[in-house]
C-alpha cells in the first residue's frame, strides 16, 4: 500500500481505490480548534486488512494570522 500521509483525505482515498484499498475516515482535532484552519491533510494511515485501511485526518491553519499585534510577540527578536 502506498502512503498517502500529508494528502487530502479525498485524494488519498481516491489514490488507494485506485489499488483497490477500501477506505474509512476520521476526523480528530484538538479541544481548542483550529480557527481559521484551510488545510485537511491525512496524519495517520493504518492498514486493517488486505483491502480495508483507516485514515485519521486533521485541519491545519497554513495561512499567516492577520495583523495581531498579542502574535506579534512570539515572533519579535528576542
Amino acid at each position: 500500500m502506498i502512503s498517502v500521509l500529508g494528502l487530502s483525505p479525498d485524494r488519498a482515498k481516491e489514490l488507494l481505490a485506485l489499488e483497490g484499498v477500501t477506505v474509512t475516515l476520521e476526523e480528530v482535532r484538538s479541544r481548542k480548534g483550529v480557527e481559521g484552519g484551510t488545510q485537511v491533510r491525512v496524519i495517520r494511515q493504518t492498514m486493517l486488512d488486505a483491502g480495508h485501511a483507516a485514515l485519521v485526518y486533521a485541519v491545519f491553519r497554513t495561512e499567516p494570522i492577520e495583523a495581531n499585534p498579542e502574535a506579534d510577540r512570539f515572533t519579535r527578536n528576542k
